[in-house]
C-alpha cells in the first residue's frame, strides 16, 4: 500500500494512506474520467495500492493529452498541482519503488510476456505504461514500418527516371526545385516515402509528378499501369488530390463491430497510396491504413513534421520523420514556392520553425510586412475583436445561399489555443454570433443568422467525419445545413439529422490542421499553458493564405516558443531497436 508524507510530498508505501487518489479527485489534479477508470481496475483486479491506482489515473489522463504512454522515468519525483487551488502539491514517487510496483501488479503485462495485451495495461523496460490497445497499436505499426523500409518495388529504368525528372524539373528553378527533385527519385526508387513541408512548398506537386511518371513508365515499357490511391484524413484535404478519397470512406468502417472491413488479411488493391496531411493521422488509424496497404506497394507520406500532434493520440508522422533508420527515406521541403520568401507569413513561420525567438519577436515587432499584423493586448481589446469580426466575417454573412455561404467560410477565421477561457472557442463563438446578429450593439434583431459549424465526431451514415466544416443556414423557412464534398458536390442535412457538431466561427489551432484560411486572427491567451508550445504557433500561422493577425502578448510567445516539443509515442525508439533493420542506401541522386 502506499502513504502520503506532509512533511516531503512523496507518495509512499502505507495502508492508512490509499486514499491519495480520491485527494487528487477532488482537488481536480485528475478528471472524473481518470478517477472511475482507476478505481474500475483497481476494483476488478483487487488492487489497493495508491502507487498503481495513481499511475491507472494518469495513463488515462496521459492518453487524453495525446500521449500513447505514461514515461515514468520523467513524471518520477515531479509535483502534481491542483489547478486552481491552493493546496500543496503532491510529489510523485520515485522511479524505482513506483516501477518495481507496477511490474509486480497483476493488471501489468510485460513485453516478454507470451500475451502482455491480454492485461489491461503493460509497462516495457524503459519504463513506459501503456493502455495495453495503444502498446498493441504502437507494436503492429513499428513492424508494419520495419516491412516497408526492408521492401523493395519493381525497379524502374534509372535513365528513363532521370529523363523524366529531368523533363518536368527543366524549366524550374534548380536550386530550390533540388528537394523536389530528390523526393521524386526517392519515391520511384523505394517502397516507402515521407515528404514533409508546410504549405506552399510543392508537396501536391510532387505528387502529380511521381504519377505522370509511373504511369508513363508503365505505358514505355508495357507494363500494367499502376493503381494508385490518394487519401486524407479529411474530406477537404482529399479534395486537393487528384481522385482523392477520406481514409475512413476508403477502409469502409465494419457496421456490426469496431474496425475496418479493409486490413492485414484484407488489403486494398492498389499499387502506390498518396496519404496526405499525414502528420494528422494518430497512432490507431495509421496503424489500421498502413496495415491495409499491400507489402507490394509504394507508400508516399506528405505532411508537416513541425505541425501539432493529431487530435488523437499518437504523433506518428513526425515519430518517422525523426527516425533514424528513415533518414534516406524522408525528404523536407522548406521554400515555399508561393510567397518565395518575400511575405511575412513565410518568414515568421520559418523563424518560428528554427525556433529563433529573437527574429519571431523582431517580425511582430517591426511591422515591415503588409500581410502580417501583431496587435499587443490593449484596453479596446472588445471594440478592436468586433471590428475583426465584422469586417473578416461580413462576405460570408452576405451570402445569399448555401454556394455562395461555403464558397466564403474560408475567407477569415479566427484560431484559438484552448476551449475554454476568455480566449476560448467556448466565449469567442459567443461573442461571434451575439455580433453577427447585433445591429445596433444592444439587442439581437436576426435569429436566423448563417452559422459556421464543425462536425466533432465520425458518422458513416451521414458520411461526414470529424473536423468537417459547414455552414447551417434558412432554406423555405428551414434550418439545414451544408457541406461541400470530396467531390465538389453540396450535400445538404435538416440540422436535427447532423451527428454531433459545434459552432466554428472560432475554432482551436489544433483542429485546424489540414485547412487553410485567406485570413487568420490568432489568439494568443494571455498566459503560457500546456498547449501553447511553438508548434501551435507555427501550425496557426502556417494556416493563413493571405493574412494574419495575432493578438496577445510577446512574452507569452516567447515562454511558448522556450517549450521543448513532447514525445507522444516511441515509434522511433523502437525502430533505433530493431538489430535487423538498416538504413536503405540512396542509388539514384538527381
Amino acid at each position: 500500500m502506499s502513504r502520503f508524507c506532509a512533511s516531503t510530498g512523496m507518495l509512499k508505501t502505507s495502508a492508512e494512506n490509499s486514499d491519495i487518489l480520491e485527494r487528487l479527485h477532488v482537488r481536480e489534479a485528475v478528471s472524473h474520467l481518470d478517477y472511475y477508470f482507476a478505481t474500475y481496475l483497481a476494483r476488478v483486479f483487487s488492487q489497493e495500492d495508491s502507487l498503481v491506482k495513481i499511475a491507472c489515473a494518469l495513463v488515462s489522463s496521459a492518453l487524453a493529452r495525446g500521449h500513447v504512454c505514461l514515461d515514468l522515468k520523467t513524471l518520477s519525483g515531479r509535483e502534481l498541482l491542483s489547478p486552481g487551488k491552493e493546496a500543496p502539491p503532491i510529489r510523485l514517487p520515485r522511479f524505482e519503488e513506483w516501477f518495481k510496483v507496477l511490474h509486480a501488479s497483476p493488471m501489468t503485462g510485460k513485453p516478454g510476456d507470451e500475451a502482455p495485451c491480454r492485461l489491461p495495461l503493460v509497462l516495457d523496460t524503459d519504463g513506459c505504461l501503456y493502455l495495453s490497445k495503444y502498446y498493441d497499436f504502437q507494436e503492429r505499426l513499428v513492424q508494419v514500418l520495419a516491412d516497408r523500409i526492408r521492401s523493395r518495388p519493381q525497379a524502374l529504368a534509372p535513365a528513363f527516371v532521370r529523363s523524366q525528372i529531368h523533363r518536368h524539373f527543366s524549366r524550374k528553378d534548380s536550386e530550390h526545385t533540388r528537394p523536389q527533385r530528390q523526393a521524386v527519385a526517392t519515391a520511384l526508387q523505394f517502397g516507402f516515402t515521407v515528404i514533409s513541408g508546410g504549405p506552399g512548398t510543392g508537396k501536391t506537386y510532387i505528387t502529380r509528378i511521381i504519377r505522370d511518371i509511373l504511369e508513363a513508365h508503365a505505358l514505355a515499357f508495357g507494363l500494367p499501369v499502376p493503381r494508385f490511391l490518394s487519401l486524407a484524413p479529411t474530406g477537404r484535404a482529399a479534395s486537393r488530390l487528384k481522385d482523392g478519397a477520406t481514409i475512413h470512406s476508403v477502409l469502409i468502417p465494419r457496421k456490426d463491430r469496431p474496425g475496418f472491413v479493409h486490413g492485414k488479411h484484407h488489403p486494398l488493391a492498389a499499387d502506390v497510396v498518396i496519404i496526405d496531411e499525414a502528420s494528422m493521422i494518430d497512432l490507431a488509424l495509421m496503424t489500421r491504413l498502413m496495415e491495409a496497404i499491400p507489402v507490394s506497394a509504394r507508400v508516399i507520406l506528405l505532411g508537416d513534421a513541425d505541425q501539432l500532434s493529431p487530435v488523437q493520440a499518437g504523433a506518428v508522422f513526425s515519430e518517422i520523420c525523426r527516425a533514424d533508420v528513415m533518414a534516406p527515406l524522408v525528404v523536407s521541403l522548406t521554400y515555399n514556392f508561393r510567397s518565395r520568401g518575400k511575405t511575412g507569413i513565410d518568414n515568421l513561420a520559418t523563424a518560428i520553425r528554427n525556433n529563433d525567438v529573437d527574429e519571431t519577436a523582431r517580425i511582430l515587432m517591426d511591422g515591415q510586412y503588409p500581410d502580417l499584423v501583431f496587435e499587443p493586448p490593449e484596453k479596446d481589446d472588445p471594440a478592436m475583436l468586433e471590428s475583426h469580426i465584422r469586417s473578416g466575417y461580413g462576405p460570408f454573412m452576405q451570402q445569399p445561399d448555401m454556394g455562395g455561404a461555403l464558397d466564403a467560410m474560408d475567407r477569415f477565421r479566427i484560431l484559438c489555443a484552448h476551449n475554454t477561457g476568455e480566449f476560448g472557442t467556448l466565449q469567442i463563438n459567443h461573442v461571434c454570433e451575439k455580433v453577427l446578429r447585433t445591429k445596433d450593439h444592444s439587442v439581437i434583431r436576426d435569429r436566423s443568422v448563417k452559422q459556421l459549424i464543425m462536425i466533432t465526431t465520425n458518422d458513416y451514415e451521414t458520411g461526414l467525419f470529424n473536423g468537417d466544416t459547414g455552414v447551417v443556414l434558412q432554406e423555405k423557412g428551414i434550418l439545414t445545413a451544408g457541406f461541400r464534398m470530396e467531390d465538389g458536390m453540396i450535400r445538404k442535412f435538416g440540422v436535427m439529422d447532423l451527428p454531433s457538431h459545434e459552432p466554428a466561427f472560432g475554432m482551436t489551432i489544433h483542429k485546424s490542421q489540414g485547412s487553410e484560411f485567406e485570413t487568420v486572427l490568432i489568439l494568443i491567451p494571455d498566459r503560457v499553458s500546456r498547449v501553447v508550445t511553438r508548434q501551435l504557433l507555427y501550425t496557426g500561422i502556417t494556416r493563413a493564405r493571405k493574412k494574419a493577425v495575432i493578438r496577445g502578448a510577446l512574452q507569452v510567445i516567447r515562454e511558448a516558443m522556450s517549450r521543448p516539443p513532447e514525445q507522444t509515442c516511441r515509434v522511433s525508439d523502437r525502430l533505433a531497436r530493431l538489430k535487423d533493420l538498416s538504413p536503405p542506401d540512396i542509388a539514384m541522386e538527381v
